[in-house]
This record gives structure tokens, sequence and C-alpha cells, in this order.
């Protein structure tokens, strides 16, 4: 049996600019890899919109969603609120879903995000670097429980980051080097069972294999026309 999962990142949107999804939906379900908006009230339109042409919406907020380090975690409690008031929309910070044994895993992981937001302060810097290794162990902590849950055949992560400096191909830029990479967790896979990684604000399209793993990234910023990225998993 295949599960389709349709995947969209980065589109950036403001109040003025028009959104429209009627006919481009290829699956029952639509993976977000953050960055809708910098805004909130934006946030909740689309994310309504979308959920008009899917079973589930499983969404991870990226950069644009946070305005500032510091509130990392209150604005997670806003966004988590907001997707409640949407019937068939989940926000995977800390959120586990399992769908016919696919575990779908997320989280931002503030790895390209340094260079995506500005910084003002050294202590913006602390707090972003703190978030990233909380990403880092909570994906790993998850994986190490998911590899004996029964129900659990296939794992999905979602990160808003790239995994993995290769996954930049040559454009990794020099001032995030010192970042441990997200594709670290992985050794708490043991069991094999991640099959796909789904990630957001990387500039081009991605869908490549690495070591078994297929890495997906189909981010907008800005083009058109812009059609989703469908993925099967087969269990």
């Amino acid at each position: 049996m295949k599960i389709g999962f349709d995947v969209i990142s980065d589109l950036n949107l403001d109040a003025e600019d028009e959104f429209d999804w009627d006919g481009k939906a290829t699956s029952l379900y639509l993976i977000i890899a953050g960055n809708i908006s910098n805004d909130l009230r934006v946030v909740h339109q689309t994310l309504f919109h979308l959920s008009r042409f899917y079973q589930g919406v499983f969404y991870i907020a990226g950069s644009s969603e946070h305005d500032s380090m510091h509130f990392v975690k209150h604005r997670h409690g806003e966004l988590n609120k907001l997707c409640r008031t949407i019937k068939n929309v989940a926000y995977l910070h800390k959120h586990v879903v399992i769908i016919n044994g696919i575990a779908i895993l997320g989280c931002n992981g503030w790895y390209v995000n340094k260079i995506e937001m500005e910084l003002d302060s050294e202590l913006e810097k602390l707090h972003l670097h703190a978030q990233h290794l909380e990403d880092i162990q909570y994906l790993g902590l998850s994986l190490e429980k998911l590899q004996l849950h029964l129900d659990v055949k296939k794992i999905l992560v979602v990160t808003h980051s790239a995994p993995s400096p290769e996954l930049f191909f040559g454009e990794q830029p020099h001032n995030i080097t010192e970042y441990f990479a997200l594709k670290d967790a992985l050794l708490s896979d043991t069991e094999f069972k991640v099959s796909h990684w789904v990630y957001g604000s990387y500039d081009k399209n991605v869908d490549t294999t690495i070591d078994n793993i297929n890495y997906i990234n189909n981010s907008c910023f800005g083009k058109e026309p812009y059609w989703p990225k469908r993925i099967d998993i087969e269990i």
C-alpha cells in the first residue's frame, strides 16, 4: 500500500498576496515545511484554505513565523492553538502523527535559519543555538521511541531547516559550520525506519536519496506557477 503526501514550503505570503490552491492537490495529505507568513492572520487563513483540499495538513513553522528568538516557545504555543481551531490541521512541534503505519515527526531545526533571520545581538544567537540543540535532541529521542513502536513501519521527518551541509549542494553558508547537522539525529534510527526527510528554507528544488533516505525540498520562494511535490511512501 502506498500513502501519498503533497509537499510545500516557503510560501512567504503577505496580507496583500492572493493564494489559491484550488485544483492543485494531488494527495490526501499535505506537508508544510515552514515559512507560510510572518503574519499569524495570514498563517490561519492559508491553513484554513489548504484544509479544504486535504484530509490532513501537517505543518511546522519556519523562521518567518517567529519574529524573535526570545519568544520561540510562546510563538509555538500560539501556532498550536491556531492549528487546533482547524479540524484537519496538525502542528508538528513536539507532536507526532501516525497515519497507516507512517509516523510524521517534525521540528524547525534552526540550522539554515541563521541566514534567514537578522539576529540583533549575541544573546539572540545564543538563543538560536540553544533551540537548534533542543530540536536535535527532540528528533533523536523521538526516533529512539519510535523504533519500538509496533504501529510504526516508516518515519517521515519534516524540518524547516536543511538536515545537513551536503543538502546545500556546495552552497553551504560559511557562518553555520559550527552547528551540528540535524541529520545526526539519525543515529537513533537503529531500525532504519526513516524513509523520507522533507525540508524547507533552501531555494532550490531537491529530490535526492542518500543512504536510503529520500530528501525532498519543494520550496516556493515566489516561483510562478508553483505546484506541490508529491511523494509516495510504501508500507
